[in-house]
């Protein structure tokens, strides 16, 4: 039996967000609850990729557009760090939909936004 869910501070911080920006990142380290929350504020709006999932990252990663398509907006993935690969075409999706907001809900580890690519690839959109 899973344990009862804790409201934590940041949920009217997150609703806000994904009210008004297309794409948000949720970081920390792991075993925090990230994903808890995001499935508990989110999970009957969102459809939920894990991509730390081998199979799923490989169908990432064979079709981008295909799998975006296959997990249309609005989405949750899950531990985004595992498909760096991907984040070019989400931009390219929020691009084509700026006006729309929570499109995309992203978690990661606590170093995810150091990494270059994600810099470079959202910046500006989440």
């Amino acid at each position: 039996m899973a344990p009862p869910y804790i409201p934590r501070t940041l949920e009217p911080v997150l609703q806000k967000a994904a009210a008004q920006f297309p794409a948000v990142i949720l970081t920390g380290p792991r075993q925090s609850g990230k994903t808890t929350l995001l499935k508990t504020l989110f999970g009957r709006l969102c459809r939920y990729a894990s991509l730390e999932l081998p199979d799923v990252r490989d169908a990432a990663h064979s079709d981008p557009r295909g799998f975006l398509e296959f997990n249309a907006p609005p989405v949750i993935f899950d531990e985004i760090q595992h498909a760096p690969f991907l984040l070019p075409y989400i931009k390219e999706k929020i691009d084509a939909r700026r006006d729309q907001p929570g499109q995309y809900l992203l978690t990661g580890s606590q170093n995810l936004l150091l990494a270059e690519r994600m810099t470079a690839s959202l910046a500006g959109n989440v």
